[in-house]
Formats: C-alpha cells, structure tokens, sequence
C-alpha cells in the first residue's frame, strides 16, 4: 500500500454570523472565534464530509476541536506499534471478550488513544491511526450521513502526518491573530469580548504544538500483549 498525501483544512464563518455564548450576556472568546468547518483531505479523498447537499457540505462546528484533538492524539500516533500488536490495533473491538484485568485496560488504552475524537458529533464517524515504522496507517469508518467512502484503510507517511498537524497549527495560528485584529477593530454591539485575556489565550495556544511534540508516549507493550490477548483470546489462538 502506497502512502498518500494528507491534509488538515478548515473555513471561519465571517465574525458577524459568530455563534454568540452567555445566554442573555452574549459573549465571545477565543474557542467561539473558531466557529467554522474543516475537513480531512487523503490524496484525493475528503473525508468529514456530509452525504447530504448543504451549503457547506463539510463538518460544521469549532475548528479548534479539530485542533486540540489532533494534538492530544499526537503522542499515541508517533509510537511505533511492535508488528505482533497490529492485528489488535486493527480489530474493530466488537469481537473483544468482557473483560476486567489492568492489562485489558492496557490494551483498551492503547487501542483507543490512537483515535482522534469526534464524540461531540450527533452521528460521529471513526479516525484511528497507528504507526510502524515511517508509516502511519488510518483507518476511517463512518455512518451513513457521511458522503463515501464511510469506509477506508490507506497508509500516510509519520513525516507527511507531522507536516500536516504543523501546517494546521500554524494556518490556525495565523488566522486566529487575523481574527482577533478584526474583532478589535470591529466590536459587535452588545457582546462582551475580554481583549486582552483574548491575546493571553492566543499566546498560550500558540505554544501547544510545542508542548504536544514534547509529550513522548511510552506503552507498556507486555501489559498490552496480555491484554489483547485477554480480550480477543480466539485470534490468538488462531495466529497460534
């Protein structure tokens, strides 16, 4: 399997259609500035879009999501998986065994934290990835309100991965700084906006890639040997 190009994209909404927060003391702040959509695009595929004909056909909601879960599933992502551990990772959990042991929840863990995080979706598809070697591979499955493919296992390179969450990052930067000159310079009447705790914030964020590419995961790949074997015993013993 050959790897493919991948990529991390979004849109803003322009600010005055900005979702305001508060209730009856609308307010607005750096993670409601980020109001948008985004999409994933794999060669030439793109997946976080809608089967439906919207006006915007991709994911609608706040691009900093996409973000903060991109970074947070980083560390797993950049563990490289011992090859006996892979037709674990590849399984799909619905033959797993009910089990209750640390290893299992070992296991659990190590399968689980290599999927970027779309719960906060009514009908949320799946993303996991893992790597070997210089490859990473992803796997994406998704309902049927998600145009085709809802199914798809193809390979990117670790290198190509890491240049896409850093062009997210400094795209989101970027566009964050222009969006905070643009609501300075153009406040909506009624609407609390916290200036300078805004620019505090961005400054923070702005150092989070920094601190993702720091955090080194290290698994304890005997605990999670036992535990995928705990929890899928018959493959095992197939392999075996």
């Amino acid at each position: 399997m050959s790897a493919v190009p991948i990529r991390f994209r979004f849109g803003f909404h322009p600010l005055a259609e900005v979702g305001l927060w508060g209730g009856d003391k609308p307010t607005l702040h750096w993670f409601g500035l980020t109001d948008g959509w985004y999409w994933i695009e794999l060669g030439d595929v793109r997946l976080l879009k809608f089967a439906a004909d919207y006006d915007i056909p991709y994911v609608d909601y706040y691009v900093v999501r996409l973000w903060e879960d991109l970074l947070a599933l980083l560390p797993a992502a950049l563990e490289d998986v011992p090859t006996d551990l892979l037709g674990f990772l590849e399984s799909d959990g619905r033959d797993w065994c009910d089990v209750e042991s640390e290893a299992a929840d070992a296991a659990i863990d190590c399968w689980s934290d290599r999927s970027l995080n779309f719960s906060y979706l009514r009908e949320s598809p799946s993303l996991r990835c893992w790597r070997t070697g210089n490859d990473l591979t992803i796997d994406w499955n998704a309902p049927t309100n998600f145009a085709e493919p809802r199914t798809l296992r193809t390979t990117v390179t670790v290198a190509d991965f890491v240049t896409a969450v850093d062009e997210l990052h400094a795209t989101l930067m970027a566009a964050m700084e222009a969006r905070a000159i643009e609501v300075e310079a153009s406040p909506r009447a009624g609407v609390d906006l916290d200036l300078p705790n805004l620019h505090r914030e961005h400054q923070d964020r702005a150092q989070w890639l920094t601190r993702a590419r720091s955090r080194i995961r290290t698994t304890d790949w005997t605990a999670v040997r036992t535990g995928a074997t705990q929890l899928r015993p018959d493959a095992h013993a197939r392999r075996d």
